[in-house]
């Protein structure tokens, strides 16, 4: 189905429909739904149910609607800076937990990885002119990481906060220069309204610090294109990489559950909300036992957008009987904002 901007869709996953207002590549269209949000949804989780009127279908050939299609997308991608994938944005987030009564809500903090390549992360503070580690890890691409929460009054704790990232790509290895970045803190600055505001990466109001927008310079390596025409032309087939389960040996890579409620049930039809839940959530529990016993890595629970409470109730699960297991966003690029990753190993 071919899609453009303006059209009313109706989401195949999730309740609601909105306007496509964008293309974030070729596979994602940005809607924005009725609640005022702007959501990157799957295309092929979209119904058209009334066409944009911006173009002439009659005086058009299918190709050129795609044709149209394909340059907006490109336009859109290169206004972003995502036409290259050589592009390092990371930000730091702090997002209000009470949206209702923000300068005095405590604080949620998150590390965004809006960029093509994997980042390792080390996050200091320093108080009393002593520094100590804040949060450390591995985020993927394209995707974000809670860090944890922080009361309103222990940001005076905070005199600056101190960033180390390290960039590295999937696939053919490149090296480059890691960044370091301070960040001095002015507590009174978080007790002003306006300091939260509307963005890209939360339905919530939100203050995004920007760490870095680095541009990577790749131009005196050798193109991924180039190396694989060079494996290919010595015979070499890459492998895809697999992990293996120390009990049974078997060949386990990434798993992927669906959790909407008519990928679990025939019908679906009476059951109530709190019965969907309990269902979704035993798939959840069950899944996530499962593949720590068959000793997967990760696991990616769909969930949805909707209203957020299923990934509520997954995010209480996870820390409740689950403290050791790391969690985050999937790939906003593979399932938008609807899938939660859980790292096992």
């Amino acid at each position: 189905m071919n899609f453009k901007k303006g059209d009313k869709v109706k989401f195949l996953n999730d309740v609601g429909q909105g306007e496509i207002v964008r293309f974030q590549d070729k596979n994602i269209a940005v809607v924005l739904n009725d609640d005022g949000f702007e959501v990157p949804v799957l295309m092929n989780e979209l119904l058209v149910v009334e066409s944009a009127q911006n173009i002439d279908i009659a005086s058009e050939t299918n190709n050129e609607i795609v044709e149209n299609v394909i340059s907006e997308i490109n336009e859109n991608l290169e206004s972003d800076g995502l036409n290259t994938d050589t592009k390092a944005s990371v930000f730091f987030a702090l997002v209000p937990k009470n949206q209702n009564d923000i300068i005095n809500s405590d604080l949620d903090v998150f590390l965004i990885n809006d960029s093509n390549f994997r980042t390792l992360y080390s996050i200091s503070k320093t108080e009393n002119e002593f520094q100590s580690l804040f949060a450390y890890g591995n985020l993927e691409d394209n995707t974000k990481v809670n860090l944890g929460s922080i009361k309103r009054d222990e940001l005076n704790d905070f005199e600056e906060i101190n960033f180390q990232l390290i960039f590295f790509r999937k696939g053919n290895y490149y090296l480059i220069n890691p960044i370091n970045k301070k960040w001095n803190v002015k507590p009174s600055k978080f007790y002003k309204q306006n300091t939260f505001s509307e963005n890209d990466f939360f339905h919530e109001k939100a203050y995004i610090y920007e760490l870095t927008t680095e541009e990577i310079d790749l131009s005196t390596h050798i193109s991924d294109a180039e190396i694989e025409k060079a494996k290919k032309e010595k015979e070499r087939k890459e492998t895809k990489r697999t992990f293996k389960s120390s009990k049974n040996g078997k060949n386990i890579e990434i798993e992927e559950i669906d959790l909407h409620i008519e990928q679990l049930v025939d019908n679906s039809e009476g059951l109530s909300n709190t019965e969907i839940l309990d269902i979704q959530m035993a798939r959840f529990t069950t899944s996530l036992d499962g593949g720590i016993l068959a000793g997967t890595r990760r696991m990616v629970f769909i969930h949805g957008v909707g209203n957020g409470r299923l990934k509520r109730e997954i995010t209480k699960k996870l820390e409740r009987k689950y403290p050791k297991l790391r969690y985050q966003d999937a790939s906003f690029k593979e399932y938008g904002y609807g899938a939660t990753m859980v790292i096992i190993k």
